[in-house]
């Protein structure tokens, strides 16, 4: 997992990053590349696009890694983001990354 904040005086109990909501918490996003025991894959909002198999964010939320997560969710403006891929889209974080 890649983390966008983490505390000082918790270390990796309280690191942080923006999650998803997908009528419900989906699970990682697979990136089938060949074939072979391990496959690669990643639980980061921006894989959260609906291209290939990947399932589409509706909504951002703040999430932790001792297993909080926010109760407050962030609508995603698909309009907005257009056919970008969602890291290189203008999408707003500050409401997630502030909870």
């Amino acid at each position: 997992m890649e983390w966008d904040w983490w505390t000082v005086e918790f270390g990796d109990a309280h690191a942080g990053a923006v999650g998803v909501h997908v009528g419900g918490e989906p699970g990682p996003a697979y990136f089938g590349i060949g074939s072979g025991p391990d496959v690669p894959s990643t639980t980061h909002w921006t894989a959260c696009d609906g291209r290939a198999t990947r399932p589409r964010a509706e909504a951002l939320r703040a999430s932790c890694a001792c297993g909080w997560r926010g109760a407050a969710e962030y609508p995603l403006d698909w309009d907005e983001a257009g056919d970008q891929l969602l890291h290189e889209a203008d999408v707003d974080l500050i409401g997630p990354l502030a909870d």
